[in-house]
């Protein structure tokens, strides 16, 4: 069953348990204050709604993911809006369902920031990811300077943070942050094929690796290994562990159930 609606500057679909979360401004796709609110709201709906099983978020048009927030609403924000502005991306990060980012242009300040939160990113060639903000005067404030600063490394962060430099597709997939560059005329066809491999996987198994990865990634070496060893003992008992080996041996491929 398909389903399509609008909430401020975001287009919903979703058919066959693939939720497509589009920002719709385009050219540029700017995320306004107001659509972070509302990106609150669609992500506990998406959260909530059974029928979902993957997000993928995408920039109307082929001109850009988000260049970012809209800086003319920032002097008009109250103490309390600036500490709440980048919770709505952590809600991306924390859903227990899988997410997808596909990236097209560019992919700048809070449009890096949403992309940084997903779990898998796929990219066409003309892709550039960067945290302007510097140029401007401000500092990123929705995850996006911790992440680079993890993802790239301290010594390296420094080099693109300070300068507001951004980062072209080849060296952005060299970096890990993005994880597939695919030509434009495939790239919607490829997040599909994702978004449909994951659905076949155990949810409750996904759910429990996105929450061991994300307490993993913070943690010394003898705290991780005893996280994914009472991971998998906690899993070890759900019907999709033995709907998984009982695949195995018979040849088949598994039917999980998410229990």
């Amino acid at each position: 069953m398909e389903k399509n609606y609008s909430s401020g500057g975001w287009l919903i679909r979703i058919n066959n348990g693939i939720a497509e979360v589009i920002i719709n401004k385009p050219p540029l796709n700017i995320i306004t204050h107001e659509m972070r609110k509302d990106l609150g709201s669609i992500i506990n709906e998406l959260e909530q709604d059974k029928d979902v099983k993957v997000v993928v978020f995408e920039g109307s048009g082929d001109k850009a993911f988000s260049a970012g927030g809209d800086v003319t609403e920032f002097l008009n924000t109250t103490p309390n809006e600036l500490i709440d502005w980048g919770k709505t991306i952590e809600e991306v990060e924390h859903i227990n369902k899988p997410t997808i980012a596909l990236l097209r242009g560019h992919v700048l300040g809070a449009g890096t920031e949403l992309a940084l939160a997903c779990d898998i990113r796929i990219g066409t060639p003309d892709v550039e990811i960067g945290l302007p903000e510097i140029r401007i005067g401000m500092t990123p404030a929705s995850g996006g300077l911790t992440k680079m600063v993890k993802a790239l490394g301290p010594l390296r962060a420094r080099y693109y943070l300070l300068l507001g430099k951004r980062i072209k597709a080849e060296e952005a997939l060299q970096y890990g942050l993005v994880h597939e560059i695919v030509e434009p005329s495939r790239i919607y066809e490829r997040a599909i094929e994702i978004a449909k491999d994951l659905m076949s996987l155990s949810p409750l198994v996904i759910k429990a690796m996105k929450e061991a990865i994300r307490l993993i990634q913070d943690s010394p070496t003898d705290i991780g290994y005893d996280i994914e060893r009472k991971t998998f003992a906690l899993l070890r008992y759900s019907q999709d562990f033995r709907e998984g080996i009982e695949a195995f041996k018979g040849k088949r491929l598994p039917r999980f159930q998410g229990l």
